[in-house]
């Protein structure tokens, strides 16, 4: 079983993390300047999960968004 720092390194997301601007969610890299990827409308906060990121969205909506294998962009959103 691969333990979980090897899980983030093979899909490239380790030094991800996700920053809430604007009501838009940035997903961001350590050592890069700007946003490698900008997503989801009206977001109050955001939490990087391994290889999601948990959106809530204002009226408490939450959104799942799933990052690539590359980790520079999602798909999603998957609304609960």
């Amino acid at each position: 079983m691969k333990s979980f720092k090897q899980s983030l390194s093979e899909n490239n997301i380790a030094g991800s993390y996700v920053v809430v601007r604007g009501g838009r969610v940035e997903l961001r890299k350590m050592g890069v300047g700007s946003p490698v990827s900008t997503f989801a409308t009206g977001a109050t906060s955001a939490v990087l999960q391994g290889n999601s990121v948990v959106v809530t969205l204002k009226g408490g909506k939450i959104a799942i968004y799933k990052l690539n294998p590359s980790g520079s962009s999602v798909s999603g959103p998957y609304i609960r």
